[in-house]
């Protein structure tokens, strides 16, 4: 069974959109997970927020994604 590898709030640097020039900031808020008929964890989701414009912005992130923001130093904590 997968457990979910990054804690609720967690702040992490990550670009908007391919080609921007600076990072934001985001911050984990909540996590989802996706089970299968024998309650077998699928999927996991992360729940992240970040201010644009001072609004707040969420949107839904992999693992993965967030896994690429860290720095090595950062990751080895979480592995």
């Amino acid at each position: 069974m997968k457990t979910a590898r990054f804690p609720i709030g967690l702040v992490f640097q990550h670009y908007r959109y391919a080609k921007a020039k600076e990072r934001t900031p985001y911050i984990i808020v909540d996590i989802y997970t996706t089970t299968d008929s024998k309650g077998n964890t699928v999927k996991i989701e992360y729940l992240v927020t970040h201010e644009f414009l001072g609004q707040a912005i969420s949107e839904l992130m992999v693992d993965t994604t967030i896994a690429r923001s860290l720095t090595n130093e950062q990751l080895k904590q979480y592995v």
